[in-house]
């Protein structure tokens, strides 16, 4: 009897001692996956795509400027052409201006109307939300988090979803607070898996059977 209650004894005490399972974290996934949407598909999209990834790839230039448009927009203040593009990527800019083509050729590639759109979220249309008041998380499985922390609990994994800023254009912050649709949810998410449909894009029109770069511009 001693013997049977001493093993009992031992083996609660094994069981309490084991870690307890962690309730899997709710996924919630939205709509602004990249996808090719369209553009390879258009006459001339897939030569256009493959030079001016190579272009970025490369960080040439000079390949660049061919592709742009002689009057391209590259802001909404009146900085505009090829010689001026040449200059803001050779100059104190370029390393960011490269960097956020890199992203743009990671986001995707739309076409809607007569034109071609990278990032492909661009041309979505957001429906009901505000441009201004919106940020699309830009990955999958992105924890929001309890805390400003990498080590803070996740209470849900993003998949390119759409979120709403709640602590204004802290950029620079390696956080951001933000609440899911609906607004019952709120956390923290890394800033550098957030993106504004109004950051920086490209738009692209056909001109004389080539697809020409228009506009590289942020904001509106």
């Amino acid at each position: 009897m001693l013997r049977t209650i001493s093993t009992s004894l031992a083996a609660a005490v094994l069981l309490a001692a084991m870690p307890v399972a962690a309730a899997p974290v709710p996924v919630v996934s939205g709509e602004f996956r990249p996808a090719e949407g369209g553009c390879a598909r258009r006459p001339g999209g897939a030569v256009f795509l493959a030079a001016f990834t190579r272009a970025v790839q490369r960080r040439d230039a000079t390949a660049l400027l061919a592709l742009s448009s002689p009057t391209i927009q590259l802001d909404f203040g009146g900085g505009s052409g090829q010689a001026e593009l040449r200059r803001r990527l050779s100059g104190a800019e370029g390393r960011k201006l490269w960097r956020e083509l890199d992203r743009l050729l990671a986001q995707g590639c739309a076409a809607r109307g007569h034109n071609l759109y990278l990032p492909a979220v661009f041309a979505r249309d957001l429906g009901d939300l505000d441009p201004f008041e919106t940020l699309v998380v830009t990955g999958a499985a992105v924890p929001l988090r309890v805390a400003p922390s990498a080590a803070a609990r996740p209470l849900r994994l993003l998949s390119w979803v759409a979120v709403t800023p709640l602590t204004g254009d802290d950029y620079e912050q390696p956080f951001r607070r933000v609440s899911l649709p609906g607004g019952k949810v709120t956390g923290y998410v890394e800033t550098a898996k957030l993106r504004s449909p109004l950051d920086y894009r490209l738009v692209v029109s056909r001109r004389r059977g080539a697809w020409k770069i228009d506009a590289f511009v942020a904001g509106d």
